[in-house]
């Protein structure tokens, strides 16, 4: 950076000006064209567009005059001179916001009203996207023709199946004795006991049997629901 700086000071004459340096790596690094440094790649171009000015390598601590004047500047600046804070890296900057981003997020992830359902299977926010059917959508929300959905936004005067009891996914994948006589799926009802939708969404077995269980429960939903 102060090599960069130095030839940009220079660039304000017209002289020709040679620049010392101490750092042999900065000397070296100046000629390579494949060089994947951005700071690099500008002081080439600012040497390109300055025929001017000389990049020259000075052996540290050798005894000249001038350098060992700059090292009793520099530690002076260090110890009497003002402290001025250096911008953090974009880089830096866009991951502490995303940090910040996400920890808002999570807290009212974990505070909020709605989403209850989902929240018991996606405890932490994240970026990813969740590949999540239809069917295990409906599930996991209680959303669709369930009437304990349909009742909660007045489509439906009562919440409960045919059955007497309230109709929410749930009820209907573990507990509705009508469900099983509505197709021979039914039979797969009878082995799946969701007592935790987390736990069913981590097993890959349980989710088919939910997906089936959704969709016989949507080709079938006028049977169900109460007249």
């Amino acid at each position: 950076m102060g090599l960069k700086e130095a030839i940009i000071r220079a660039s304000q004459g017209n002289e020709i000006t040679e620049i010392w340096t101490e750092s042999l790596l900065s000397v070296m690094a100046v000629p390579d064209p494949h060089t994947p440094y951005q700071l690099v790649r500008d002081i080439q171009s600012l040497l390109t567009q300055d025929r001017n000015i000389l990049v020259r390598w000075i052996k540290f601590h050798a005894g000249y005059r001038g350098i060992e004047e700059a090292d009793v500047l520099s530690k002076k600046a260090i110890t009497e001179g003002v402290v001025m804070k250096a911008l953090n890296p974009r880089c830096e900057l866009k991951q502490h916001l995303q940090e910040l981003f996400l920890k808002k997020w999570q807290n009212l992830w974990d505070n909020g009203n709605t989403g209850r359902s989902v929240h018991k299977v996606l405890k932490t926010v994240h970026l990813k996207p969740v590949f999540w059917t239809r069917e295990e959508i409906l599930f996991v929300t209680g959303h669709g023709p369930f009437p304990s959905f349909l009742n909660r936004f007045h489509l439906s005067d009562s919440d409960s199946y045919a059955c007497g009891e309230v109709g929410d996914p749930t009820h209907h994948a573990t507990s509705c004795p009508l469900t099983l006589s509505l197709s021979i799926l039914g039979n797969l009802l009878l082995h799946c006991k969701v007592c935790d939708i987390k736990e069913s969404m981590d097993n890959p077995n349980s989710r088919k049997r939910m997906i089936n269980i959704i969709e016989l429960i949507i080709d079938s939903e006028n049977i169900m629901r109460l007249e």
